[in-house]
């Protein structure tokens, strides 16, 4: 048996890609837009967001055992490998608005310092939609508000202000012929008005450019997702995107770096959808060259989606491909550290961002 991981950067990969058991009283949250289904911790100074609810989770030499002093033990095959601490709920989680829904239903934390929300649960593409995507999900159970409105949302963000979160995650399922991004922007408006947090929008590049200079009016950072450079991939695992194609996404790239600056836009990679190395190491250096921060992540495959039956990619080979990319983000004086807001500032889903400082 080989020696057990203790690096905490290689714990997190480890962890993010094999997942770990949970003692039953820890609560984890399910369904979702992103990565889901799993419970934030802190390894040293690392946050991670851990799967813990897919089915291969019982094969994960990970466990989380015993608590003490306020940290738990965290053990492979049996052996303590590292001591982590759970994140706490925010006491905004034990509120509600006037009308009786829970704060939680509204907006959830993300990582250290940050609460994101899906300001409309649902997309328009059917058929065509992303097959690793879970937005439907927490609907589907109830967890959340399908649809949540500016005023709502303000409210919910000026509590989470005043206990220390500092950003915010806006993302949207595509509804409509705007992609959604009037909804979303006047969400981020209301926001702005009533808190000092930064802002970070989701969207998909939409049919009137002008409608990226309304996100970047109200935001400081954006994505807009390729999710994978690989064209038979992106064919066949979001062929919403694959027909809009990269022409029209380094227009949509280019307009909202141009708005925002250079490392305040990003695009998410995912590796594990079956993609050649080389189309993430070419995707990397075409992003880079736009002034695009590249957010490499591992696939975290989801109940209630076509890839629940998946495993993300293993170990070795994602810190193979980061450890490459990195270099490629670097050179080009990209740092995860100077992005304002959102999930590059996060990082807790991805140790990519740890390795581009």
């Amino acid at each position: 048996m080989s020696a057990p991981v203790t690096d905490p950067l290689r714990l997190k990969l480890d962890l993010q890609a094999l997942g770990m058991r949970i003692p039953p009283e820890i609560a984890a949250r399910a369904g979702g837009a992103g990565p889901a289904d799993g419970i934030t911790i802190f390894i040293g100074d690392l946050v991670a967001t851990v799967p813990t609810g897919a089915w291969y989770i019982d094969d994960s030499p990970y466990e989380l055992c015993d608590r003490s002093d306020g940290s738990w033990r965290l053990a492979r095959d049996d052996a303590e490998v590292a001591r982590v601490t759970l994140a706490d709920e925010p006491g905004f989680y034990r509120r509600s608005i006037a009308d009786n829904i829970p704060y939680r239903s509204l907006a959830l934390r993300h990582g250290r310092d940050a609460i994101g929300s899906t300001v409309a649960q649902g997309c328009s593409h059917g058929d065509l939609s992303c097959k690793f995507c879970a937005i439907s999900a927490s609907k589907r159970s109830g967890a959340t508000l399908a649809n949540k409105t500016p005023g709502q949302l303000a409210e919910v963000a000026e509590a989470a202000e005043a206990e220390g979160f500092s950003h915010i995650v806006l993302t949207t399922g595509s509804t409509g012929e705007d992609a959604g991004i009037t909804h979303l922007a006047a969400c981020a408006g209301a926001v702005r008005e009533r808190t000092s947090m930064k802002i970070h929008v989701q969207f998909e590049p939409p049919d009137d450019p002008a409608l990226i200079d309304l996100a970047a009016s109200v935001a400081d950072t954006a994505a807009i997702n390729m999710e994978s450079f690989d064209e038979a991939v992106l064919g066949n695992m979001a062929p919403s995107k694959a027909r809009k194609g990269v022409e029209r996404f380094n227009k949509t790239w280019t307009r909202a770096v141009s708005l925002l600056g250079r490392g305040q836009v990003t695009s998410f990679v995912i590796l594990g959808l079956g993609e050649s190395r080389r189309s993430i190491i070419d995707g990397c250096k075409l992003l880079v060259s736009l002034g695009v921060y590249p957010y490499l992540l591992p696939l975290r495959p989801l109940p209630g989606t076509p890839l629940e039956s998946w495993r993300p990619p293993p170990p070795d080979a994602t810190m193979e491909i980061f450890e490459s990319a990195a270099a490629i983000v670097m050179d080009a004086g990209l740092r995860a550290s100077s992005c304002l807001a959102g999930c590059v500032r996060c990082g807790a889903c991805t140790t990519f961002t740890d390795l581009t400082g």
